[in-house]
């Protein structure tokens, strides 16, 4: 009987999910959404505030297990701006490659500044950003980019809430003009 209660446990034990071998998650480094620049070079409100709100959504995205924060990230964007600019099915994958590229560079960039925590490093992180708006507007028709902006310029003077939305990951022509002035 002895001998069957054994074999009933080593045979069972798998199923139990005891002795089954948990695949490690990869570890999202602990950050905050805090960007250090000098009192000396005082942000404007616009920026400062802009800068809180990407700063946060880009931590939402760094702080998801695995690969589900790049995954989150390029459908996020692509959705955003397909529902202003609609993509054509050629388009499709090219700003999906482009998304993706894109959170790998900021991923590495956001944890480097966070970690650093200085000046330099934040100047360096709000240049990719902008890099990777002008980026995006370049693969954009001439047609697209004006829908685009006049998105942006709609949003920006009758509705805030959404605007804030969208500033969390894109650039108003103002909003890019100011970080490119802001962050040399």
């Amino acid at each position: 009987m002895m001998k069957y209660c054994i074999f009933l446990f080593l045979f069972l034990w798998p199923f139990w999910g005891w002795g089954q071998v948990q695949t490690k998650k990869k570890k999202t480094p602990k950050t905050t959404t805090t960007a250090t620049h000098s009192e000396k070079s005082k942000l404007p409100d616009e920026i400062d505030r802009t800068l809180k709100l990407k700063l946060a959504v880009i931590q939402y995205f760094v702080a998801q297990p695995d690969d589900k924060g790049e995954t989150l990230f390029w459908q996020t964007k692509g959705k955003l701006t397909f529902g202003i600019v609609n993509y054509t099915e050629v388009q499709n994958p090219v700003f999906k490659d482009l998304f993706i590229k894109q959170y790998h560079e900021m991923y590495k960039e956001y944890i480097l500044m966070i970690s650093q925590g200085d000046v330099a490093a934040t100047n360096k992180f709000m240049q990719l950003l902008v890099r990777h708006e002008l980026e995006y507007r370049a693969l954009l028709t001439p047609e697209q980019l004006t829908l685009y902006r006049n998105a942006f310029q709609t949003m920006e003077t009758s509705n805030r809430q959404t605007y804030d939305s969208y500033t969390g990951l894109f650039f108003s022509d103002s909003l890019l003009q100011a970080y490119q002035n802001g962050f040399r």
